[in-house]
Formats: structure tokens, sequence, C-alpha cells
């Protein structure tokens, strides 16, 4: 049969098992509100690399054009020398 006698050792190990609980729900919490703050800077930092790829992008077709441009006209001094 069960004892329905309440211990001191019952109610330590019931206050034990409720502050653990409470400890790990804040120990959750806290690293929840660390991964959120995180998330938020790494959000930032790829728009910034997003940006900065889409400048380079144009940066590298703009060097495309001018080697191209360049390459026309040493075609056409190669021509006019022949």
């Amino acid at each position: 049969m069960i004892d329905k006698k309440i211990s001191i050792g019952t109610l330590l190990t019931i206050g034990t098992i409720i502050g653990t609980m409470i400890y790990t729900q804040g120990i959750s919490d806290s690293k929840i509100e660390s991964l959120d703050s995180k998330q938020v800077v790494h959000a930032k930092r790829i728009d910034n690399n997003a940006k900065s790829v889409v400048h380079l992008k144009i940066d590298v077709a703009k060097i495309e054009t001018k080697i191209d441009e360049g390459f026309k006209r040493l075609e056409d001094l190669l021509m006019d020398k022949e």
C-alpha cells in the first residue's frame, strides 16, 4: 500500500524538482533571448553582404564594359594598320 504521510524528504524532493524546473525554464528563456538578438545582428550582416555583392557585380560589369571597349579600339587600330 501507499503511505499517505508526507515526510521532509518528500518535501525536499518536490522542492528540488520544482526549483530545477524553474531554473531550467529561466536558462531556456535567456538562451532564446540571446539567440533572438544574435539573429537580428546576423540578418543585418546578411543584408549588408547582399548589398555589397550587388555593388560588386555592378563594378565588375563596368570593368567588363571598359575591357570590351578597349578590345574594340585595339581591333580598330589593328585593322587600320593593315
